[in-house]
C-alpha cells in the first residue's frame, strides 16, 4: 500500500462561485499529480474548444432517445440553477481545468461517456415514469413532506459534503429510482473505479465531483480499497493536458 497514491475528493455544487473558489484553493494547496473531473472526453474537448459551455452540442451528437433524455435533464438543471441565482455558464469543472492549467497539472477524465449515460437513462424511462413518481409523492404524509422541504432548504454556499445533499438524493431515489440508478449509482461506481485505478498507479489525485456523488464515490472507494488485491479496478482513465490559454474564470 505504501506505493499507492491518494484521492482527495472535492464535493461541489457545479455552478456555485463559493465552490469554484474551493476547487481552486484545494488544487493549489494539495498540488496533486492529477486533477480528476466529472467529465468524459467529449465534454472536456468541448469546454477546451468553445468560448463557453455549448448546451446544444451534446444533444445534436446523440441518438434520438438519448438526445431527448439529455434535453430534459439539461432543461431541469438550468431551471434549478437560475432559481438559486447561480450562473449556468460558469462551472466548477472549468475552474478545475483552468487551475490545473495554471499549475501545469494534467486532467483525468473519470465520468462515463455522456452518450452511454443518456442511452441507459432512455432505456429506463417510459410513459409510466411520471405517473409512478406522482403516486410516490402523494403517498407522503403532510408531516413527512414538510420535513423533506426543510431538509432540502440548505443554502448552496453551506454545502460542504455529500451528507448535506443526502436528503435530496434520498428524495430523488424515492420519487424516481429509475433516474437515480443511472444518473447516480451507475456513475458513482464508474468514477470510483477510475479513481481507484489512478490511486493504484501511484497518483495523488484531487477529484472534483458533484456533491450528490460524494457519498456514493467515497463508499465505493473504501470498498475497492478493502478488496484492492483482487484487481477489481481495471478501467482505463483518459489523461489530458489542458490548453495553456487565457481563462474564462478569474483565478483569484
Amino acid at each position: 500500500m505504501s506505493d499507492h497514491g491518494t484521492v482527495t475528493l472535492v464535493p461541489s455544487v457545479h455552478f456555485s462561485p463559493t465552490h469554484r473558489r474551493r476547487v481552486r484553493e484545494t488544487i493549489r494547496e494539495v498540488e496533486p499529480d492529477l486533477v480528476a473531473v466529472e467529465l468524459d472526453d467529449a465534454r472536456f474537448e468541448r469546454l477546451e474548444r468553445d468560448a463557453g459551455p455549448n448546451r446544444a452540442g451534446p444533444t445534436r451528437e446523440l441518438p434520438p432517445p438519448a438526445a431527448a433524455a439529455d434535453s430534459v435533464i439539461r432543461g431541469l438543471q438550468r431551471t434549478i440553477v437560475r432559481l438559486y441565482g447561480l450562473d449556468p455558464e460558469r462551472t466548477d469543472m472549468e475552474a478545475a481545468i483552468e487551475t490545473a492549467a495554471e499549475c501545469d497539472t494534467d486532467i483525468a477524465l473519470i465520468d462515463d461517456p455522456i452518450e452511454e449515460t443518456m442511452l441507459a437513462l432512455s432505456r429506463r424511462l417510459g410513459p409510466l415514469t411520471l405517473p409512478k413518481a406522482m403516486l410516490r409523492l402523494q403517498s407522503m404524509g403532510p408531516a413527512e413532506y414538510a420535513d423533506q422541504i426543510e431538509l432540502l432548504s440548505l443554502p448552496v454556499a453551506e454545502i460542504t459534503s455529500g451528507d448535506d445533499v443526502q436528503p435530496a438524493i434520498d428524495h430523488l431515489r424515492r420519487l424516481v429510482p429509475e433516474i437515480a440508478a443511472v444518473i447516480l449509482d451507475r456513475r458513482d461506481r464508474s468514477m470510483a473505479e477510475r479513481l481507484h485505478a489512478l490511486r493504484r498507479e501511484g497518483h495523488d489525485v484531487v477529484a472534483v465531483i458533484g456533491a450528490g456523488h460524494h457519498n456514493g464515490i467515497q463508499h465505493r472507494l473504501a470498498d475497492l480499497e478493502d478488496r484492492s488485491e483482487d484487481g477489481a479496478a481495471t478501467r482505463d482513465v483518459p489523461i489530458r493536458t489542458p490548453k495553456r490559454r487565457v481563462t474564462r474564470i478569474p483565478i483569484d
